[in-house]
């Protein structure tokens, strides 16, 4: 379900966006339509990376001294100027859009995993500027950015390690939902559902009872999780928002209500919104370890590796079926589109990859075992569309641990994109979309 509802909100953000026959999107352009402004600072954020990788250039020449303040101070403002000019090319514009608002989706649902995973995609330690430009990619749970802000500042602060940061996101929910943890829920649920809502057909106050179990498991309120699993034991697919309410509140699920019913019922209408209410966090209460913690079985890089050959059954391999059979009528039509705007001939992915995109694959994405890394293209030579292409990739990458802002996820799966969208291949040839 969710997967169709950001394929139509994606569908929303580009019927605003993007006007018959154009080829390039500015980002000016993009500025001036009516969407989140979360997307429009993630297109920034890509020209902002574009700028930096030209600031590059100019650092490394041996000839001439870029540092002088007077150099750096033009320098900058030919940037200001050259921003103004960034454009995206239609095919770039929609991997974008599509990976930002799956961005989103992430952090609402599940926040913890996803701005660990965002922040840290392959360090350990980052400095606490990267933690502020990171949170500039999200306009929800406002109190996150007031709580971290405030606790860098109370400990004077520069960096932190991926420990200490996961240590510090529990402690601001712990407070969060310490204090009025059914009203708090409640909120956080209502603000996904708006989300939600902006990919279905018409507004409902229904949540998918899995999302919600993730929902509660990310945050760590196991005690409400362990309720809406049993509600699901019972038979239910989805839950609504007041109904949830009387669930949390009671600690009885739909069954047992039934026969003792509570007393009134809330309506969506009548939670307040989390944003307003802006839960405060006393952060000098948070307990975080002092020390840098790096893992011990980080390893340097390697020259050369030798690959095992072991026999397994890829973890991917278990998810087609599953995901063939979600296919719906929307799907098929958005498959059609997608036909032909590719062509009818798909490139051998085997084609695509460089000899050494396959052995850093191999090493970083399927655990140096190549047969894995085969079964797992043949998987995709065999798979006609990207939509489920995308859904393969995401699955394998959450059954295998892999953390897929890394840069070789990112840059697995736009290579597998190019294969359904080869514009992308001459616009992009040489760059890799980047975060």
């Amino acid at each position: 379900m969710l997967d169709q509802i950001i394929e139509n909100i994606i569908q929303k953000i580009r019927k605003e966006v993007v006007q018959p026959g154009m080829e390039r999107i500015p980002l000016a352009y993009i500025f001036t339509r009516n969407i989140p402004a979360s997307i429009k600072h993630f297109f920034d954020q890509e020209v902002e990376l574009w700028i930096r990788e030209e600031a590059e250039k100019f650092s490394a020449s041996e000839r001439f001294d870029y540092q002088t303040p007077e150099v750096q101070v033009l320098i900058d403002k030919i940037f200001d100027v050259l921003k103004q000019t960034a454009t995206f090319h239609i095919n770039q514009f929609n991997r974008l859009l599509e990976r930002a608002i799956k961005l989103e989706a992430n952090y609402l649902i599940r926040p913890h995993q996803t701005l660990t995973q965002f922040l840290f995609k392959d360090n350990f330690v980052v400095s606490t500027i990267e933690v502020y430009d990171m949170l500039k990619y999200f306009d929800k749970f406002q109190y996150y950015k007031d709580a971290l802000t405030d606790y860098f500042n109370l400990k004077y602060l520069r960096q932190i390690s991926q420990s200490q940061f996961e240590e510090l996101i529990s402690g601001i929910d712990r407070q969060v939902y310490a204090k009025s943890p059914v009203e708090t829920v409640l909120q956080t649920v209502k603000t996904i559902n708006n989300f939600v809502n902006e990919g279905r057909p018409a507004p409902t106050d229904t949540l998918d009872i899995k999302m919600l179990l993730v929902i509660l498991k990310d945050r760590n309120l196991d005690g409400f999780a362990a309720l809406i699993e049993r509600q699901g034991q019972e038979g239910s697919k989805d839950i609504s928002i007041s109904d949830l309410e009387q669930i949390l509140r009671t600690g009885k699920t739909l069954r047992q209500l039934r026969k003792a019913r509570a007393e009134e019922k809330v309506t969506v209408e009548e939670i307040a919104d989390i944003e307003k209410e802006k839960p405060k966090v006393e952060v000098e209460s948070i307990s975080v370890s002092e020390e840098v913690q790096i893992p011990a079985e980080v390893e340097p890089e390697a020259e050369e590796e030798e690959y095992e050959e072991e026999e397994e059954q890829p973890a991917a391999a278990a998810t087609a079926e599953t995901i063939a059979a979600r296919a719906s009528a929307a799907e098929q039509l958005a498959d059609l589109v997608g036909q032909k705007m590719r062509g009818d001939h798909l490139e051998d992915i085997t084609r695509l990859i460089s000899p050494k995109q396959r052995k850093k694959f191999i090493k970083k994405i399927f655990s140096k075992k190549e047969k894995k890394f085969l079964e797992f293209l043949s998987l995709m030579n065999n798979t006609p569309n990207w939509k489920h292409a995308s859904n393969l990739i995401d699955s394998y990458f959450f059954q295998q641990g892999i953390n897929p802002y890394s840069k070789e996820a990112l840059e697995f799966s736009d290579l597998v994109y190019n294969r359904y969208f080869p514009k992308d291949i001459a616009v992009n040839r040489g760059q890799e979309f980047k975060y």
